[in-house]
């Protein structure tokens, strides 16, 4: 009995084959962890890159629109300082948003004219460098001139109305929806205020940027364009 009780044949491997087993489920678990963890980080780089590429489609289309706002400042700012001595501050002002405005309606009916639709025309302009994000843009509703009455001024604004871009990135695509309103720099048309000098100088303080922005932005993970829940002019006011 002595003997059987100090026999530890076998005992080696037993405690090899334990010790094998716990380090096989902390491995096995270890690795779930980390396997899920990329996953998650997978996920969610798709996730934000859909997203930034559907927002750097947009920012680019805005950049091209400063430029239509300094064009068409330009002309409206040119026509008015040559009819100046013709009208009052008030008309001034009104002369101006109108050339404004006409010079960005023309922009755009000429460029719909030479691609055939508004989506066309949109997408024409984004050449070169913008051109890769061209795709990313599948509808835009409208374009025109638009008017609200604040504090019983009324301010109009050109707006593209219902641009909507898609951009897909791995499993994940995402959906972004907004209007962009283009308005005219803000200008004190008074004779007072009104000379050489301090016309140079206002004309290097416009932050023509200021003047593009984003109106009904919205963020979707589906397209729900055809709900209806979109086609809204909210903020944008009445078409002329």
């Amino acid at each position: 009995m002595k003997r059987l009780k100090l026999n530890n044949k076998g005992a080696a491997l037993i405690s090899v084959l334990v010790i094998t087993t716990f380090i096989t489920i902390l491995a096995t678990t270890m690795l779930y962890v980390a396997a899920t963890n990329f996953q998650q980080k997978q996920t969610d780089y798709q996730n934000k890159q859909s997203f930034y590429g559907a927002e750097k489609a947009l920012d680019e289309l805005k950049s091209i629109l400063v430029k239509d706002v300094q064009t068409a400042y330009v002309e409206a700012y040119n026509k008015t300082t040559r009819n100046f001595l013709r009208m009052d501050a008030a008309q001034r002002e009104a002369y101006f948003q109108d050339v404004f405005m006409d010079t960005l309606k023309k922009t755009w009916d000429s460029r719909v004219a030479s691609s055939g639709d508004l989506l066309g025309a949109v997408k024409s302009v984004m050449t070169g460098a913008y051109a890769a994000e061209a795709d990313s843009f599948y509808k835009v509703m409208d374009y025109g001139i638009y008017e609200t009455t604040d504090s019983g001024q009324t301010l109009q604004k050109f707006a593209l109305r219902g641009v909507q871009v898609k951009y897909t990135e791995g499993n994940f695509t995402t959906f972004l929806y907004t209007d962009i309103c283009l308005e005219p720099p803000a200008m004190d048309w008074s004779a007072e205020s009104f000379s050489t000098s301090t016309e140079l100088v206002e004309r290097e303080k416009i932050a023509f940027t200021d003047y593009v922005s984003y109106v009904n932005w919205r963020k979707a993970d589906y397209d729900d364009s055809n709900d209806g829940i979109y086609d809204s002019i909210d903020g944008l006011g009445t078409k002329k």
